[in-house]
């Protein structure tokens, strides 16, 4: 990858596409009812998902397949996060607008599901700066993302298990068969890291055992 398109230009790049292709739902959206809102709600988080999907991804593609690519994808990871939280801003923002003027139509445990995934977009977002990381050690720094993006895995995978049990369209059976094979990419990553430690460590083991006597 050329360093032309990383780091803060990336993200530039990646929140404008994202804004962009919500943004062209909204000539089709009926912004005067419940359900014409539901289109741009629900268009907004299909626009933001992918850029999830890759930074949750990362680290496991650059460990099962190291490549210049994916050490590229593994150090940009925190600009294509932000760019993911940019695109959920527009989820966020339609929702409130729909919540002002409608009122709140979801259910108690919707309601709860998205404040959970709010609250937990804005620490993984505040927590990604210099100023506040250097204010959390760094073991709390990696418990706080890794529950973070776990948390938001988890509410994606269930908000499209339940619209996919409920008869769901393509579009949901897609996006709940890539969270899962995401999921079980970290999976893989996991085990072979288990296998790579024990091997280095049974290798320290034999190098540093004495010698039987003859």
């Amino acid at each position: 990858m050329g360093k032309a398109i990383e780091s803060w230009r990336l993200f530039w790049v990646l929140a404008l596409a994202t804004s962009t292709a919500t943004c062209l739902g909204l000539p089709s959206t009926d912004f005067h009812s419940v359900r014409g809102m539901e289109f741009i709600i629900v268009r907004s988080v299909r626009c933001a998902l992918p850029l999830f999907l890759v930074a949750f991804t990362a680290s496991s593609l650059a460990t099962l397949w190291p490549s210049r690519s994916t050490r590229w994808l593994l150090a940009n990871r925190r600009y294509v996060g932000l760019a993911f939280a940019v695109g959920m801003a527009w989820h966020f923002s339609f929702v409130a607008y729909s919540i002002w003027l409608f009122g709140n139509r979801l259910n108690a445990k919707a309601t709860t599901l998205d404040v959970i995934g709010l609250i937990f977009l804005l620490l993984l977002v505040l927590t990604s700066f210099r100023w506040s990381k250097r204010r959390l050690s760094s073991a709390t720094w990696r418990r706080l993302h890794k529950t973070g993006v776990y948390v938001i895995w988890l509410l994606a995978t269930e908000i499209f298990l339940g619209i996919v049990r409920g008869g769901g369209g393509l579009w949901d059976q897609l996006f709940l068969s890539v969270f899962l094979a995401a999921w079980l990419l970290r999976v893989a990553a996991w085990i072979k890291q288990r296998l790579r430690y024990a091997t280095v460590r049974d290798s320290a083991n034999l190098s540093g055992s004495p010698r039987s006597s003859r």
